[in-house]
């Protein structure tokens, strides 16, 4: 081993480290092959302080295999969940994951308003309803059914079933398109 290649060693050290969450075999790919690129550019005429700074930090060099990976794995599952863990995680560094995160909350939010609704209209669907009344429309339980109109009567309940299903419908549209941007996929 030359004096040039002793150089990168910590760099490569801390790259296979930073590279920890990928499986072994692919982390020692990584490595190696990375390793011969930086023999090459040394090879080329460049000193290994130029090489290195050429490549930046071991970690934000291994950043981009790491993501990759998620971004794969993600995709690849076709499950909400890990598709959502993903753009929370990138959430900070990402404007379309951090609108996709609030979308994605907007729509949990009315799935749950739905849900409550269809809890409520199942317990007590005389009190609960859409209703109108001294000049305001409101969803939820009245204590007096007296006092307002009840504008959707029976049509309630589906229509809160739609107010479930249809935001996390949309929710899981959000993630797939965001995570297929994230990835470079359209």
């Amino acid at each position: 081993m030359s004096n040039e290649t002793r150089e990168f060693e910590p760099w490569l050290r801390r790259l296979k480290w930073a590279l920890s969450a990928l499986p072994a075999q692919d982390r020692d790919d990584i490595v190696a092959e990375t390793r011969a690129h930086l023999r090459d550019a040394c090879d080329a005429g460049q000193t290994p302080a130029q090489v290195l700074a050429g490549f930046g930090g071991a970690e934000d060099y291994a950043r981009q295999f790491v993501d990759q990976m998620e971004l794969s794995g993600a995709l690849g599952a076709g499950r909400s969940g890990p598709m959502l863990r993903l753009v929370l995680r990138r959430a900070h560094r990402s404007l379309i994951a951090t609108v996709a995160t609030t979308l994605v909350l907007v729509c949990v939010l009315l799935a749950v308003t739905g849900a409550s609704l269809v809890f409520f209209e199942l317990s007590d669907p005389v009190h609960t309803g859409f209703w109108s009344g001294g000049g305001n429309l409101f969803v939820g339980v009245i204590d007096d059914p007296a006092k307002a109109v009840d504008l959707l009567g029976t049509w309630l309940l589906p229509a809160a079933l739609a107010a479930v299903v249809l935001p996390l419908l949309l929710g899981r549209l959000v993630l797939l398109w965001t995570v297929r941007r994230l990835a470079g996929r359209k």
